[in-house]
Formats: C-alpha cells, sequence, structure tokens
C-alpha cells in the first residue's frame, strides 16, 4: 500500500506515513480489522497499565477515557490531511533552524573559553621599574632596577614560555622573567645629567617579542622619569687673574705666566697643582694662539677631568682650556714691504732728529767758514735694502738711506751721495717706528773731493759720487743679503702693507759699538771740514 500523501510504501497495519506522517486511509475492507486492532491494542494497553483485565463496558469506558489522556494535547495527524506535502516540510524547516542556532552557540561559548584561556598577560611595567639619580648637577648619574620579585610574586605561576627554543620550555617561569625582564631593563642616557632632563626606560626585548615568547603584553610607551634631587655645583674660572707678559719681537717673542694674582680657593702658591701645559710659549708673533690648559694628564677627557674634579673639590671649573691671542709685540722689520710711507717718514724723522742727514733747512748754510761754498739742495733719493737671506745670520734688513747733497760755488755746483746705515728697525703694535731701537751708522766709506772752477778746492766730503759706488761698497754684504732699492715715492701706503714678520733684538754691546762708530765718523768729518775751510780760506 503507498501513502497517498507522499506515495511512499506502508506496511500494512500501519496508522501513519513512515516519511511524510500523514494518516493512512485505510479501504473499507481493512477498516474492521484496522478498528479491532485499535481496540485490542488499547485493552492490551489498558491492561499493561491498570494490571486487570476489563469487561466490554469497562473497556470501552476506559478506552475511551484513557483515549483522550494519551492525545490530550497532541495535534490530530488527520487534521493535516488535507494540507497535503506541506505537513512535512514545515517541520523540517522548524528543525534545521534551532540545530543551527545550538552549532553556533556551542561555537561561540568555545572560542570565548579558548580566548580567555589564550590571550596574553597584560603587565604594567611602570609599576616595577625604579630610577634613581645620583651626583652633582650636570654630571649626574642615573640607575635602573626592575622589582623582580614583586613582578614574580605577582606573575611567576602566570607566565609561560611559548619560544622555539626547546632548552627554555623546561625552565621555570622565575628564570624567564629574570632572563626577559631584570636583565633586559636599561635607560637611553645615564650619564652627565642636569636637573630636569628626562630618561626613558627601555628593555633588551620589544613588546613583540614578550608576547611572542612569554605571551606577555607590556605598556612601556612613554616611560620616562625626571632627573631630580642632583646635587648643586659650585663653579669658578680658573684663569681669572692669570697673566701672560712677552718679551722680545716677532717672531722670536716669547711669554712668561703670572699667576700670582690668581686667587681661587682651589689655588696654593706653594703647590700650584694646576700644572699648566705650555703649550707654546716661545717663538711668538702677533696672531699666535697660545692655549694654556689646567688639565695635566693627557691621557684624560675633559669630561672625566672635570667629573674627577667635581668629585674630589665639590666644585666645577667653567673651563678646561683658555686660549690666548698673542698682539701688541713689536715686529722687527724683515722685509721693504713693512717699509709704510707713514715709516719712512718716521725713519727719515728720526735721523732729521738726530742730526745725522742734512735737510732742507741746511739749504743756503756754507760749508766753509767764509761762506763761499754753500749747500744748495738736499734730496731724498731712495734706500738700498737689503732683506736677509734664509738661514742668513741676520734677522733683519738694513737700510742704506741715501740722500743727494748738492754744493754750490758761485754758479757752479757739484752733487754727491751722503748715505746712513739704519739696523734694528722695530715696529710696535701698532705699525709704528721704536726710535729706541733703532741703530744708525755713517756708511761713507769714500772721502770725496772736488775741484771747483777758479781754483776753489774742497775736500773731507763723506759720501759716494755715484749710485755704482753705493751698490758695490755694500755688495760685501751680498751673501748675507738680497739688497735692491726703493727709490723715493715707491714705497707703499699703510693699508697695503704687511705688519708682521721675523726680527732679532739688538744687543746693548752692539748699540753700543754703534754709537761709538757714530761718533767718531762725526768727529773726523768735522775735523775734515774745517781743514778743508781752512785751505780754502788761504787759498
Amino acid at each position: 500500500m503507498k501513502c497517498t500523501n507522499c506515495g511512499a510504501e506502508i506496511q500494512e497495519g500501519t496508522l501513519f506515513c513512515s516519511e511524510c506522517g500523514t494518516k493512512v486511509i485505510l479501504p473499507e475492507s481493512q477498516a474492521p480489522a484496522a478498528n479491532e486492532f485499535a481496540q485490542n491494542g488499547a485493552q492490551d494497553n489498558f491492561q499493561n497499565n491498570f494490571g486487570q483485565p476489563a469487561d466490554g463496558a469497562q473497556f470501552q469506558n476506559a478506552n475511551f477515557q484513557q483515549s483522550e489522556n494519551i492525545y490530550a494535547g497532541v495535534p490530530d495527524p488527520a487534521a493535516s490531511v488535507n494540507d497535503g506535502k506541506k505537513g512535512g516540510k514545515g517541520v523540517k524547516k522548524i528543525l534545521i533552524p534551532i540545530i543551527i542556532l545550538l552549532v553556533l552557540v556551542v561555537a561561540a561559548v568555545g572560542g570565548v573559553v579558548f580566548y580567555l584561556k589564550s590571550r596574553p598577560i597584560e603587565v604594567d611595567l611602570n609599576e616595577y621599574v625604579k630610577v634613581t639619580f645620583d651626583g652633582y648637577d650636570t654630571l649626574g648619574t642615573a640607575t635602573v632596577d626592575f622589582d623582580d620579585k614583586k613582578f614574580k610574586k605577582d606573575y611567576g605561576d602566570k607566565i609561560k614560555y611559548h619560544g622555539d627554543d626547546k632548552d627554555m620550555k623546561d625552565e621555570s617561569s622565575k628564570k624567564l622573567i629574570a632572563e626577559y625582564l631584570d636583565e633586559a631593563v636599561s635607560l637611553d642616557k645615564t650619564e652627565k645629567l642636569t636637573n630636569g632632563d628626562k630618561v626613558t626606560v627601555k628593555f633588551k626585548y620589544d613588546a613583540d617579542a614578550l608576547l611572542e615568547d612569554l605571551n606577555i603584553k607590556t605598556t612601556t610607551d612613554g616611560m620616562s622619569f625626571s632627573v631630580k634631587g642632583l646635587k648643586e655645583v659650585p663653579t669658578f674660572d680658573p684663569f681669572e687673574g692669570l697673566e701672560i707678559t712677552y718679551y722680545g719681537t716677532a717672531p722670536d717673542a716669547y711669554a712668561s705666566l703670572d699667576y700670582s694674582n690668581v686667587s681661587n680657593e682651589y689655588f696654593d702658591e706653594s703647590a700650584y697643582w694646576f700644572d699648566y701645559d705650555y703649550e707654546q710659549l716661545q717663538d711668538l708673533s702677533n696672531g699666535d694662539v697660545i692655549t694654556i690648559t689646567i688639565k695635566y694628564d693627557d691621557t684624560q677627557s675633559d669630561e672625566e677631568y672635570i667629573a674627577y674634579f667635581v668629585e674630589t673639590y665639590g666644585a666645577m671649573p667653567t673651563q678646561i682650556t683658555k686660549d690666548f691671542t698673542v698682539e701688541g709685540l713689536q715686529v722687527s722689520i724683515t722685509t721693504k714691504d713693512q717699509i709704510t710711507d707713514d715709516v719712512l717718514s718716521q725713519m727719515q724723522s728720526f735721523l732729521e732728529d738726530e742730526g745725522s742727514i742734512y735737510t732742507k733747512d741746511d739749504i743756503g748754510t756754507s760749508v766753509l767758514d767764509d761762506g763761499s761754498v754753500t749747500i744748495s739742495n738736499v734730496e731724498y733719493y731712495g734706500m738700498y735694502i737689503g732683506e736677509p737671506k734664509k738661514d742668513s745670520y741676520y734677522d733683519s734688513v738694513q737700510a742704506y738711506m741715501t740722500y743727494k747733497l748738492t754744493l754750490k760755488y758761485k754758479k757752479e755746483e757739484y752733487s754727491y751721495y751722503f748715505v746712513v746705515e739704519m739696523s734694528d728697525l722695530v715696529l710696535d703694535g701698532e705699525g709704528n717706528l721704536v726710535t729706541e731701537k733703532v741703530s744708525t751708522d755713517y756708511y761713507n766709506y769714500d772721502y770725496l773731493t772736488h775741484d771747483f772752477k777758479d781754483g776753489m778746492y774742497i775736500y773731507g766730503m763723506h759720501g759716494f759720487e755715484t749710485i755704482a759706488d753705493i751698490e758695490d761698497d755694500v755688495s760685501y754684504y751680498s751673501s748675507y743679503f738680497n739688497f735692491s732699492w726703493v727709490l723715493a715715492g715707491e714705497t707703499e701706503s699703510s693699508d697695503s702693507s704687511s705688519s708682521d714678520s721675523s726680527t732679532t733684538e739688538t744687543s746693548t754691546d752692539e748699540e753700543s759699538t754703534d754709537t761709538e762708530e757714530t761718533t767718531d765718523t762725526e768727529e773726523t768729518s768735522e775735523e775734515e771740514s774745517d781743514e778743508a775751510s781752512e785751505e780754502a780760506s788761504e787759498e
């Protein structure tokens, strides 16, 4: 027999289709048998439930009451006969969403449980890091400590190793903490600290490494500490009162230090522990720099020395070295370029003031007592200057100041060159000639004579008749000097001159010798001039 609803095969005696649940409608020939089955089945059911047989009336009554009790509240399958196939599909539609919902609920519960068991342990390391500051302001130090005892107490039983190192898997959580945290914490700056500075805590392993290996999520961003509590350090200038005295002329000048006026409390005249390093105190020229230092150990850095000084004396020098620029030295003239218009004028004025030469004021004066021979003109011709050669014995120029002197007898004139040697020429710090150091010599070894017309004869003039005679006479020193002429009007202005060169000082013995020679020459010249005048008068 087949189901009238879905067409499935139905066994005999079945009241409902096993596939769709539709009530089976039996043919009329099979209906009494089915009713008999139902009645007998109900009677058996009644006997099983109540334990005693029942007569017809009792059974019918009981069957009726039992039928009501058994099917009370259950939908009658016959009620869906008219719905055809819709009745079976409705049951499936109700069951499927319920099953899906149950699966989702179970999965969600499992995910929550898994997350709670596997999520990282969040740790605020600020609670376990301590930074300590010590020392003096500007030279302070910082140390950082990790409170591993407190950390182990709080998280020792919770931390497990999840990395790839097999040896670490068997280690205790205490060792893991020491490996990753206690030995890994540091500071970005630990020395030369000043009150108010900021130091930041760093970890050897970053948050990703901690998360991966120990399953720890740390909060370390912005973990910084403000430097405070460093002791204030008094400061002093170790060079205050230090004076430098210069001697000689550039470039052979030298200097000495005078620290008698240094008055800081760390100075002791009997044991001046500053022990200045005389880096350069000799062979000085203007513009040179002398660097003085109080650090006696060259292998020690300035920072190390200051730290040592502060720790030893409780005070800080404001500077370790100080530069002194050499200035104001007297400069010897070693090249002709140093002789500017201004210097030349000072040289000429010096000779005039000394009375070593004839000047314009002497024009018209007589060289003889009778007044027959007079000076008609005095003209500066130039200087024949010798610049010392390299490795020469001499260290400064020799300038042969040359003047052209013209004598007149009646209408006849006679000219010759009068020469004065100037040496030890020195300029002061402002570029002026230091006259007290100048040496002069009447470098006129030729004694001249001249016959005027009408029988006038003069002699005893001290000079040279030609420029070539001067050059020939001075050539004796050509092995020590390079000579050249600087004629009148050829000197440079002060603005374009050089201001510094090599120099030597003139000894007292040399100066006295030059003075004696000059005096002897003047006396000889005067005697010869007097003799010439007497002879001219007799004639």
